[in-house]
């Protein structure tokens, strides 16, 4: 199986978890997450990553998506990724959101995700400035 790991600060990575759920009409077994909440130790951050990454065997993949590049709970899931094997099946990137977490979900078995340019671009573009029209320039059917 490829599985999709979202780690993050705070409950972010749950979070976002949830909101797939309206997406995809439910949980999925390839979609899980381990959060390091405020006060959490590390110790117990390194646990809850284990427990979570315990169904990954040796011929699974892995993408982890991060909230920050080099935060503790990035730094933290690589260090359990890399004592539990799976470093040469892992993938990583950063800075996740909703558009990044769908596109990687949807190419989970094809070619390695970061590695394509066609991939960095597909996420480049989804950053955009959102502008709403002046209410005087909309239609009567666009205002409702």
């Amino acid at each position: 199986m490829n599985y999709v790991l979202l780690v993050s600060h705070g409950t972010v990575a749950a979070s976002m978890h949830e909101t797939l759920k309206v997406f995809f009409l439910g949980d999925r077994k390839d979609l899980l997450h381990a959060c390091m909440e405020e006060g959490m130790s590390p110790d117990t951050y390194v646990l809850q990553v284990r427990q979570v990454l315990s169904s990954v065997t040796e011929e699974d993949t892995l993408t982890v998506l991060a909230d920050l590049m080099g935060g503790s709970p990035l730094t933290y899931a690589s260090y359990v990724i890399s004592t539990m094997g799976l470093s040469d099946r892992t993938e990583y990137l950063c800075g996740m959101n909703l558009p990044m977490i769908m596109e990687v979900l949807g190419r989970t078995g094809q070619e390695s995700v970061s590695g394509t340019n066609g991939f960095l671009q597909e996420m480049r573009n989804t950053i955009r400035p959102f502008v709403l029209p002046a209410l005087s320039e909309c239609t009567q059917e666009e205002r409702i």
